[in-house]
């Protein structure tokens, strides 16, 4: 079964690098430049999981996490910014399973997001 993932970020070349290292047989990914439009394509389409990046233009650092969870509550949301510590408490009220730090490279974030999905396709 393919499953989708939400991908967005404002900045155009690590979402294209995000998702062309996402996307294979098994994997469909769509995207969104913002907070807004991540909520909008996420309520349209409603993926498997989100990866958000926190500092995105149109909606505050974690309002589209917010509003993802309250709109689909059982939607996985992996979040990366650089700010990862100051976040980390506020993953359950979230429903964030993963906070990254820009910094700690992007095979990390890579291998959470297939575990997530593998932890997901199990519990289906």
């Amino acid at each position: 079964m393919i499953k989708t993932i939400l991908l967005a970020d404002d900045n155009a070349y690590i979402l294209e690098t995000l998702a062309a290292r996402l996307r294979d047989r098994e994997t469909k990914v769509i995207t969104a430049a913002n907070g807004q439009e991540a909520v909008d394509v996420g309520n349209r389409t409603p993926p498997d999981l989100a990866v958000l990046d926190v500092s995105m233009p149109v909606m505050s650092r974690i309002e589209a996490a917010e509003r993802l969870h309250k709109d689909l509550p059982r939607l996985p949301i992996i979040l990366y910014t650089s700010y990862a510590e100051l976040l980390r408490p506020k993953m359950d009220e979230l429903g964030v399973v993963a906070v990254f730090d820009k910094s700690s490279g992007l095979c990390e974030l890579l291998n959470a997001v297939h575990d997530c999905l593998d932890r997901k396709g199990r519990a289906a």
